[in-house]
């Protein structure tokens, strides 16, 4: 079982509003209305049908016109929410509201990226939060993997390299400390909302006192759960959704011009005092997209796609998850992963790159490149891991070889320098 689906992903469980995704907000519709007659009614149908909504689960929630298209807030369409006006053709359509630059416009061969914002997401928190995460194991007497870290160091050497190029950097975070303001013991009452199928603003259910603790329930609406369930969904809200919810408002208030986001990838390792090593690695890349039906049930996640939509996101995406995903199958040399599935699809002539609906590139704001690299518990990158970050090559289960770090940094470099060429 690999790990990277269920991680990042918009949680499909009832939030203390209705119809609104945990920690979720009520959307402002209106915020759209900068984008009226900014689309044709063929280019949105094309978006919705060939990336966003690929099963045609959109459409329960949206009547199409000639002129225009409704989205409602409930599958049988009685409650209207935003209807958008289409442009009668692409010569007549009007600007968006806001362009993210796709191009250099520096002049200096030296410096090719001044001018533009690059934002970099290292995913997870880690440090002291690292084992909460699951994203942590150790192997023996060798040190700990914690892929926040990994992912880290490879967004420093990013950095630098950007930076080199006249790139100005955001960062969604800052050493392994959370963005958000929220903690495990805080969202006790969302996660109990999360838990059950009815959705009220009451109180927290009352606690049974006088038990062990993994007796002691709450009991909603006639269902109960232990409060050792309740800790481990607020623990998942926690670092899967407002960490994250939080990273995109910082990214976005800065507008970006092209957000990246770091990961390393694993295989079910089991134990993470004895974990297992898996034969090999592979390499994946998300573009925005494939909604599932049950995620399309929330106002906010459909407000989302309209926004992503409307940006015009998806051809820029796809084009740079095509570029970097080209230059690290190159780079790196691991094959693509096969993730076909029901809720995701591969896209692009590039083998790694898949549609997927994660909460991270849907969140953030412009284009967003999510990047999957090695396997951290695959025998062909695991010692290289291991072994940190060097200058230069080193000999490594008899092979010499770079540090897998800067390996995955120089591939995304020049990925992105094809993105942004003139």
């Amino acid at each position: 079982m690999r790990f990277l689906p269920g991680l990042l992903l918009a949680l499909t469980l009832p939030a203390l509003a209705d119809n609104i995704s945990p920690l979720g907000h009520v959307p402002d519709w209106s915020k759209l209305d900068g984008y009226q007659r900014t689309i044709t009614h063929d280019e949105f149908a094309r978006l919705v049908n060939s990336v966003y909504s690929m099963d045609g689960a959109f459409w329960n929630y949206a009547t199409l016109g000639s002129d225009k298209v409704t989205l409602y807030s409930d599958a049988a369409k009685r409650s209207p929410e935003f209807t958008l006006h289409f442009a009668d053709s692409d010569g007549s359509a009007l600007a968006r509201p806001y362009v993210y630059r796709t191009h250099s416009v520096s002049s200096d061969p030296s410096r090719p990226l001044s001018g533009l914002k690059i934002a970099l997401d290292p995913g997870h928190i880690g440090g002291d939060w690292a084992q909460l995460e699951a994203r942590y194991f150790k192997l023996g007497d060798d040190p700990p993997v914690m892929e926040a870290k990994l992912n880290m160091i490879t967004c420093q050497i990013l950095a630098e390299r950007l930076e080199a190029d006249g790139a100005e950097i955001i960062w969604a975070k800052h050493g392994y400390e959370p963005t958000t303001d929220e903690r495990p013991d805080t969202l006790h009452r969302e996660a109990i909302a999360a838990l059950s199928p009815a959705k009220s603003s009451s109180s927290a259910s009352e606690e049974v006192f006088g038990l062990p603790v993994e007796s002691r329930r709450h009991t909603r609406s006639g269902l109960a759960f232990t409060e050792n369930r309740i800790d481990e969904e607020a623990a998942l809200l926690f670092y899967r959704v407002a960490e994250i919810r939080a990273r995109a408002e910082l990214v976005n208030k800065q507008h970006p011009d092209l957000t990246i986001c770091v990961h390393y990838n694993a295989d079910d390792w089991g134990n993470p005092d004895h974990p297992t090593l898996t034969s090999s690695s592979r390499l994946i890349i998300f573009v925005n997209g494939s909604y599932e039906k049950s995620e399309l049930a929330y106002d906010d996640v459909r407000y989302d796609l309209m926004r992503k939509l409307l940006d015009r996101d998806a051809a820029q995406e796809e084009r740079g998850c095509a570029l970097v995903g080209a230059q690290m199958l190159q780079s790196l040399g691991y094959p693509p992963d096969d993730f076909s599935t029901s809720f995701a699809h591969r896209i692009t002539g590039v083998p790694s790159v898949y549609t997927r609906n994660l909460l991270a590139n849907r969140l953030y704001h412009g284009p967003v490149i999510y990047c999957e690299g090695p396997y951290m518990n695959a025998r062909d990158a695991y010692y290289r891991i291991i072994a940190g970050d060097y200058l230069g090559n080193r000999t490594i289960q008899g092979q010499s070889v770079p540090s897998i770090y800067r390996q995955y940094a120089l591939s995304v470099e020049r990925g992105v320098l094809q993105y942004f060429g003139k």
